[in-house]
């Protein structure tokens, strides 16, 4: 059991964003069944993985600890606050359970405060830091992601909350920005990683598609804090600024879709693998259900109608990532309950550096 712990990754946190986002998007789509099977799934499966990350943290501190802070796994410990707010989204907006949303706001505020500080300040501060060619992943847009997802269920909760609206604006704002000018340092590092330095076919897998989804999360947190901007009258000049980044957000996620999945064509065919599970795949089918949501809200935000056919039909897309996925790592499980103990495949950032 205790090796089971220390063996989590939390990357499967990318399990409870992919579902969220997906039954948030069936649920805006009127496919109501869908949206609350998926809910259901996560009902289950959220609870379950934190209880393995805090009995990680418990059981083996010191190595959690050193795994937090390192450039290689730490960002995938970020996945946990975009997983806790989109599971209080679905309360939200399924249940319309405000008391939970604002109880899972709270502890994803606390993550957010608690594992990005300490993978920053641990990273910064290391006597030893690896080349940016090594130490650099697709992953590290998780900080991108854990503070939108922040300002995307904030603002769903902000009409309820006591005192002054332009008060809760004002933060989420801030929160909405800061998200956006991390997207643009990161980006700009990761397109130099990936344009400039040799690539090993490994290094382009899952983990590069949260470029879309960091910037699709930017556009649906833009969106989702228009409406709670609307009583906050002080700061209505910053509405029009606001629509304007969710546009220019939508655009860069957009023009990453062909250039990921290009990427992600020329790894197979280089490197030709195996087929075998991995909890990264989660990180290509949450861009594809946060595009479908970013895409919908932005739909209705312009206001542009029109747009929602880009949705209507890329949701499918992403259900059938999904299900393939989903089918994937219960397989997985099985095998290894029966003894079989099949290898995942390894991620991205344990192979970085490698020359192609």
């Amino acid at each position: 059991m205790k090796k089971a712990l220390n063996q989590f990754p939390p990357v499967y946190f990318a399990l409870v964003m992919s579902t969220g986002i997906l039954s948030l998007a069936a649920h805006e789509l009127e496919l109501t069944a869908l949206a609350e099977a998926l809910f259901y799934v996560n009902l289950v499966a959220y609870p379950l993985l934190v209880l393995l990350f805090v009995g990680r943290a418990l059981v083996g501190f010191r190595a959690f600890w050193a795994e937090l802070t390192s450039h290689a796994q730490g960002p995938t410990f970020l996945a946990f606050m975009p997983a806790t707010c989109l599971m209080g989204s679905q309360l939200v907006q399924l249940r319309h359970n405000m008391a939970a949303g604002n109880a899972l706001w709270v502890l994803g505020l606390v993550g957010w405060a608690v594992l990005l500080y300490a993978l920053l300040l641990g990273t910064s501060t290391a006597r030893q830091k690896p080349d940016l060619e090594k130490g650099l992943t697709g992953a590290w847009l998780l900080l991108v992601v854990a503070t939108e997802a922040l300002v995307v269920l904030g603002a769903r909760l902000a009409p309820q909350w006591p005192g002054p609206p332009e008060a809760a604006v004002l933060g989420l704002a801030g929160a909405f920005l800061v998200g956006a000018v991390l997207y643009v340092v990161l980006i700009t590092l990761l397109v130099y990683r990936l344009t400039f330095v040799p690539l090993a076919g490994e290094e382009v897998g899952a983990a590069y598609w949260i470029s879309v989804g960091a910037s699709a999360i930017t556009v649906l947190a833009g969106c989702t804090l228009l409406k709670a901007m609307q009583p906050a009258h002080a700061l209505a000049d910053l509405q029009p600024f606001i629509k304007g980044l969710s546009l220019l957000f939508w655009a860069i996620s957009t023009w990453w879709l062909p250039l990921v999945a290009g990427l992600r064509l020329w790894n197979h065919l280089h490197t030709r693998p195996a087929f075998a599970y991995s909890p990264l795949y989660w990180s290509m089918v949450f861009p594809l259900g946060m595009y479908t949501a970013a895409t919908l809200q932005l739909a209705t935000a312009l206001p542009l109608p029109a747009l929602r056919v880009v949705p209507t039909y890329f949701f499918y897309l992403a259900l059938l990532a999904w299900g393939f996925t989903f089918g994937a790592m219960l397989f997985h499980l099985v095998q290894q309950l029966r003894g079989g103990s099949p290898q995942a495949t390894p991620p991205p950032a344990a192979s970085a550096g490698r020359p192609a």
